[in-house]
């Protein structure tokens, strides 16, 4: 009865940090679509961007998160078509996302606002193998299969982009997936739990220097009912649009990251950035390593550019 109620305690814990998923990336100014489904189609620009994340490195079980996505305008720039899909894993949790992404805009003299809706699926599995059980492997108590279950998902977002600066925001899972597999496992019918409604509020702004560089401030609040405000700060020097070299500073996790992206062609961009933390985990891992590839093809309607830097 014992291991029955550790079990259950466990699990109950790995569910609610399951209803969290939502990994912060540190690259996130390159690739803003993974917060916010309104950056989509600006420019004459068609873009297919993969983000490779993976969280304290040496740790057991530690985060991993992969990200793929395409967009584009259309041929009067005023509506913008995408593809999401994402997987993230935590130990023997797992998501998996898929979205459709579409946004309208509206033109002013210098800036652009644009309305974007994601909808798609959601994914969850709990993979039992995975759960070490050093003791006792043969108790009969521990499941040796995997629950999987999917659900309809929907994000909303919004984003004003001028010449220098942006600022957005987005609301993450306004239909909470609910995650059955532990609702049948562990909890009575009359229980759900689900994922969380996230909501973003994101900015940034460049100030312009002497000899193509310029320097830009960024940074994002993210708020979770019942979770602590998390808030990312970032700064990036910039070379002629070009080579980006910065910092940010994650609240919450403690952490600290360093970065470096820039275009290998004229067509294709690499990053890569490695965060260091500080707090109760400092010694059981290594921190952790994210890199990004952007590809970018220009003039995709040979329209000139809108408005704004490279922001996206």
């Amino acid at each position: 009865m014992k291991k029955q109620s550790l079990i259950l305690i466990i699990a109950f814990f790995c569910v609610k940090s399951f209803a969290q998923l939502g990994m912060p990336m540190v690259q996130y100014s390159g690739n803003q679509l993974l917060f916010n489904p309104a950056c989509i189609g600006f420019d004459d620009v068609l873009a297919v961007n993969l983000s490779v994340r993976k969280q304290w490195i040496q740790l057991p079980g530690s985060p991993s998160l992969i990200n793929f996505n395409a967009h584009m305008p259309t041929k009067n720039h005023k509506h913008a078509l995408g593809v999401i899909l994402q997987r993230e894993e935590w130990g023997p949790l797992a998501g998996n996302f898929g979205y459709a992404n579409y946004a309208y805009k509206v033109y002013f003299s210098k800036h652009v606002l644009s309305l974007g809706l994601q909808a798609g699926f959601y994914n969850s599995v709990l993979d039992w193998t995975k759960i070490e059980h050093i003791k006792d492997p043969n108790d009969p108590t521990l499941r040796k299969d995997q629950q999987s279950n999917t659900n309809l998902d929907v994000n909303f977002g919004m984003y004003w982009l001028a010449r220098n600066y942006y600022l957005g925001f987005s609301a993450k899972h306004l239909m909470p997936p609910k995650l059955d597999f532990a609702r049948d496992t562990f909890f009575n019918k009359g229980w759900y739990p689900h994922m969380s409604t996230q909501f973003f509020l994101m900015g940034g702004y460049a100030i312009p220097l002497q000899n193509r560089w310029s320097l830009r401030p960024e940074g994002f609040i993210r708020y979770v009912h019942h979770t602590p405000l998390a808030v990312n700060v970032g700064l990036h020097a910039v070379y002629d649009n070009r080579y980006f070299l910065g910092t940010n500073v994650q609240t919450g996790q403690n952490t600290v990251s360093f970065s470096l992206k820039g275009f290998v062609t004229d067509w294709l961009r690499i990053g890569y950035s490695y965060s260091v933390y500080f707090g109760a985990i400092q010694s059981a891992q290594q921190g952790s390593h994210e890199i990004s590839i952007n590809y970018q093809r220009n003039n995709l309607w040979r329209k000139q550019r809108t408005v704004g830097l490279l922001w996206l």
